[in-house]
């Protein structure tokens, strides 16, 4: 019989045992191509390609497999075993093709489909990411055009109606991780891509940018620009027209924006300043000259556009960062004469209300927010401000939102990311903490990113990983002394006087406080209050420390120059430390003895009582806890203190053991029983230490 002889044939030469193998072999290289894709960020078409090669391969190996055969003799050709032998070659050849062809076929349309939906799904509508342009004569004197270039280019786009903008962070990495077009847009989910490059030739710039369709990587739009110098406003004035024509095909009526300014000269010493400013933030520690020499720039280009609010705002927001709060005043409020309805003017000006502890900073970035509903600093400083406000320090239900818009829009953003993390993991969503830990880990890989790591699981309670991932950044940046100031930390932090003060023979505030060294701390922070006295942190650790060793006249004078009470009862809060700092204040007067202190303690407290506590369980058993202390109901704070042992975080051990609230409870086994628990936490955190080291790979 004819299929008698075709799968004799097949069996005699062995071709299921080679289909078997290679199907083995294709379905296990895929697998490992496809992780490999996944986890170094490579296109998706490298992993498409695998499958395809394999699919079309099949034929060809089944071919070899049919006409050859291995022996001991080396590799020979199969006789055929049969009188049809020939009839059924020509019959299995076009079987295995038909199969091939067929299978081909049938995956092809849905590899499409999925591709596509996946695209429609997660690329934004009228969305695009400007990307640094290239500095192709890699001139070191060009770099701030072709930067400058794509970061005004942006800010201009950003204030047309209808059009969002990627974030210049998220861009500037994806293209730093050399991503292809369709890549890069899905990474960051938009739907267009601006590219371009800059080269000298002589006096001329020459200027090419393309306009990428994010679904498709073709350009819809391209051009070459040959200008000089002080053109640059006239290409990026052009391309903001055609980017827009093409984005916004159906509003043909739309304004587009203002570039920052319309002065070429002006525009062109802005363009260094912000290169220069720029260069500064993108470091861990400030680089004051440079950060001079952008201010002087700043300065200059707003002497020859005096009209120009962006550049009397960027000019405040470097003022700012170098700490100057008054001149920095003068240059935002003159940005805000020229046009306050300008999302970055309203931002700088929340920054320097929140520098200066005024509650008019949420109104502003209120402002930003709304002005620019795609401002990720705007977004993220609104959260920050909402989060801090509330007298308990948790902020509202919308602060978690505006940080999920700004990460949104900003995707490869490590700081979004940990502010996410951060803000969850205070608020007792533990178990979001490990996912956002997940996608650092799989996007960022620098000492920063391993720091922001750490915070993290500090913030849940895995102190031991925390120490290792603080190791990893210690590793990747040797000279950096911050790491080591860590690393004591948190082996304070567990108790471990003997390795902390080892890392650390001069320790810092921080440590002594967790190892409870109250006196000594106080003969430091009195030191350090000489040479920096307006560092309001010292002044709070400070007065815990004297609230601890019961010197509460002198706790309450210092927490007096900070301006406590007054700051947070009229929302002038700058930080979270402004909260706790609060609550030592309670401690203090209440601790006094003193009758006018005591009820002063009482009255402050019953209006923390009625504002609410928000926030993770321990920390509300452990902050309301003392203030019912505080009013004296005691039976209701012993009732409340044991849900201080459900919080995943190691409670802060100075606090629960030195506070005046708890001491009044020595004596009792409710009390006793928590800090039994929270030592037996850093027993078990002090024993898991070397698995967890050696599993990071890293040793002290």
């Amino acid at each position: 019989m004819a299929g008698y002889s075709v799968f004799a044939e097949l069996r005699k030469r062995k071709i299921f045992r080679a289909a078997a193998i290679y199907g083995a072999v294709a379905w296990g290289l895929t697998e490992v191509i496809v992780t490999i894709v996944e986890q170094l960020y490579m296109p998706a078409w490298v992993a498409t390609l695998t499958v395809i090669v394999f699919v079309v391969g099949f034929p060809v190996a089944m071919f070899l497999a049919w006409t050859f055969d291995i022996t001991s003799h080396g590799i020979q050709r199969t006789a055929i075993g049969s009188r049809r032998g020939a009839m059924s070659i020509a019959g299995s050849t076009l079987l295995l093709i038909a199969g091939t062809a067929g299978l081909f076929l049938l995956i092809r349309p849905g590899m499409e489909q999925v591709d596509r939906n996946s695209l429609d799904t997660l690329l934004m509508p009228n969305s695009i990411a400007v990307l640094p342009f290239e500095n192709i004569s890699r001139r070191e004197a060009d770099y701030y055009l072709s930067e400058g270039l794509s970061d005004e280019l942006r800010d201009q786009l950003s204030r047309v109606p209808g059009i969002q903008i990627a974030a210049r962070s998220s861009s500037v990495a994806v293209r730093n991780q050399a991503f292809d077009a369709l890549r890069m847009a899905s990474t960051l989910g938009v739907s267009y891509l601006i590219e371009g490059s800059l080269r000298r030739s002589g006096p001329k710039l020459g200027i090419s940018v393309q306009l990428i369709d994010g679904r498709t990587g073709i350009a819809a739009w391209s051009n070459h620009y040959e200008r000089g110098r002080l053109e640059l406003l006239d290409v990026q004035a052009d391309i903001a027209r055609e980017v827009v024509r093409v984005v916004l095909p159906h509003s043909p009526g739309i304004q587009v924006a203002a570039p920052a300014t319309l002065n070429a000269s002006a525009n062109d010493v802005m363009l260094l300043a912000r290169h220069k400013d720029n260069e500064v933030r993108s470091r861990q520690i400030v680089d004051t000259e440079k950060l001079l020499e952008a201010i002087g720039l700043y300065r200059q280009a707003a002497e020859i556009d005096p009209h120009s609010a962006l550049i009397h705002s960027r000019l405040a927001s470097a003022l700012l960062y170098l700490g100057d709060l008054e001149e920095a005043g003068t240059s935002i409020l003159r940005a805000l004469e020229l046009d306050p309805d300008l999302s970055e003017v309203q931002n700088t000006l929340g920054e320097y209300y929140w520098a200066l502890g005024e509650p008019a900073a949420m109104t502003a970035f209120e402002k930003a927010v709304e002005l620019d509903p795609y401002n990720v600093d705007a977004l993220n400083n609104l959260a920050m401000k909402k989060w801090i406000s509330m007298p308990d320090g948790t902020g509202d239900s919308d602060a978690e939102e505006l940080l999920r818009r700004a990460l949104e829009n900003d995707r490869m953003s490590l700081m979004r990311h940990a502010a996410l993390g951060q803000y969850v993991g205070f608020m007792g969503q533990w178990d979001e903490v490990p996912t956002i830990i997940d996608n650092i880990e799989k996007r960022f890989d620098s000492a920063e990113s391993y720091r922001a790591i750490a915070w993290l699981h500090e913030i849940i309670g895995e102190i031991d990983l925390a120490i290792g991932w603080t190791l990893r950044a210690r590793d990747r940046e040797p000279d950096n002394p911050d790491h080591l100031a860590k690393l004591a930390d948190l082996y304070a932090m567990l108790g471990d006087a003997e390795t902390a003060l080892r890392l650390q023979p001069s320790p810092s505030l921080s440590v002594l406080r967790h190892l409870r060294r109250h006196r000594e701390l106080i003969d430091e922070a009195e030191l350090l209050m000489i040479d920096r006295p307006d560092d309001v942190a010292v002044r709070y650790m400070l007065a815990f420390s004297y609230v601890a060793t019961g010197a509460f006249d002198s706790a309450i004078r210092v927490l007096s120059s900070t301006g406590q009470p007054d700051i947070v009862l009229n929302d002038q809060a700058r930080t979270g430390e402004d909260g706790e700092a609060f609550v030592t204040l309670l401690n203090a007067l209440a601790g006094s003895g003193l009758p006018e202190s005591i009820q002063l303690a009482r009255s402050l407290t019953l209006w923390r009582e009625r504002t609410g506590y928000k926030g993770e369980v321990g920390w509300i058993a452990e902050n309301r806890g003392c203030g019912l202390a505080i009013l004296g109901r005691h039976e209701a704070a012993l009732d409340l203190l044991p849900d201080v042992k459900k919080s995943r975080r190691l409670r802060d051990s100075a606090v629960l053991h030195d506070s005046w609230c708890f001491q009044q409870y020595a004596d009792e086994p409710v009390y006793q029983d928590i800090l039994a628990d929270q030592a037996s936490r850093r027993e078990a955190l002090r024993r898991r230490l070397p698995e967890t080291l050696a599993e990071l790979g890293v040793a002290l």
